[in-house]
């Protein structure tokens, strides 16, 4: 058999067969389907990113009648419909017609229209301010809505999200796994929210800056620490950020095992350590002459919590002289010239890596 041949029984093989329909549908259905058939779950209602101008710009898009991407569904078991494509259209349009239900603006809010570049004479105004007939314009405008049916494989469904919002403009990695992951099984994403919360945790990580821990980047340490501690990376060939998708997808499709209350006190025996050491929150922060620099570093993150995580359990945290053994420990290995050379280009290292 040919190599050509060959690949094509490969594909055949791994090709997940999709029951899809489709269907025109105007805004105006969209809304008054909004939120009891048309679901927005609040893990994806916290990706809507979009600026108030690109939200007025993409109304002024639907006035003109300029073509509009077509928007995807999953179909539930219930025969709701999941928004997984198309959510800042979607939001945009509910949030003009005060409809959108969501933690940025209050019930009821409507879209102002701001910086629309091509009918300037929108800016300023809200959908109350439009004439029926442009009203009626706004809601008569019709989108494809591609409808993925209840009885399609699971794993098409998340691979099919995966696909779709990879690379997104405004999404950091972790939002998108927090979302995509959700379709093979919750339990995972859930166990690391609620996880994250932890005092000590918190403490350690209280330098990583206010924007990344809206990008849920408190999430993703939580992922790279149960990553870099149970998964083998000595063969894998790729970024540390494609190998906790692979880690986190795994635990989700129960390929590899995961004991939940076990790794949950060692998760807390570790940081509990951790904040014991330094209980101003300066274990995961550069050390020079001038003292602790309050910049959290994701190396000394991975270096120190792995490194705790096989200790913590043999050590008390009232132990008063071996905390402060350990805390003299990592002040000097903060100080060395070599754990200084490991680190100090972590951003060429992070591009690598992430």
């Amino acid at each position: 058999m040919n190599n050509k041949v060959r690949l094509i029984d490969i594909i055949d093989t791994q090709t997940l067969t999709a029951v899809t329909s489709s269907i025109d549908i105007s805004f105006g259905e969209i809304g008054s389907m909004y939120p009891d058939e048309l679901e927005i779950k609040p893990v994806y209602q916290r990706l809507f990113r979009w600026s108030e101008t690109q939200q007025s710009q993409f109304i002024e898009s639907l006035i003109l009648e300029l073509p509009i991407p077509p928007i995807f569904v999953i179909e539930t078991e219930s025969r709701q419909y999941d928004l997984i494509d198309g959510l800042q259209r979607i939001s945009s349009f509910l949030h003009f017609l005060g409809l959108l239900e969501s933690d940025r603006y209050p019930k009821g809010h409507k879209l102002k229209l701001q910086n629309c570049d091509i009918v300037k004479e929108l800016n300023g105004i809200t959908f109350d301010d439009l004439s029926p007939a442009l009203k009626i314009k706004v809601k008569r405008s019709y989108v494809r809505m591609q409808i993925i049916k209840k009885e399609s494989p699971k794993r098409l469904k998340y691979d099919m999200f995966k696909r779709l919002n990879t690379g997104g403009l405004l999404l950091s990695a972790q939002e998108i796994r927090n979302s995509t992951i959700r379709l093979l099984d919750e339990t995972f994403i859930n166990y690391i929210q609620e996880i994250k919360s932890y005092p000590s945790f918190r403490n350690t990580i209280k330098y990583v800056m206010d924007e990344q821990i809206n990008e849920q980047f408190d999430d993703e340490l939580v992922l790279r620490f149960y990553t870099l501690k149970n998964a083998d990376l000595k063969f894998y060939q790729g970024t540390l950020a494609d190998y906790m998708t692979s880690y986190a997808e795994n635990v989700a499709d129960n390929k590899v095992s995961f004991d939940y209350e076990k790794e949950r006190v060692l998760f807390y025996k570790t940081f509990d350590l951790l904040d014991k050491i330094f209980p101003n929150g300066e274990v995961f922060v550069n050390l020079n002459d001038k003292g602790f620099q309050k910049q959290f570093l994701a190396f000394h993150f991975e270096a120190f919590s792995l490194a705790m995580s096989k200790f913590s359990e043999k050590v008390s945290i009232d132990n008063h002289d071996l905390i402060r053994k350990l805390r003299e420990d990592f002040q000097t290995l903060k100080n060395s010239n070599s754990f200084k050379l490991i680190t100090k280009n972590e951003k060429e290292k992070k591009n690598k890596w992430e």
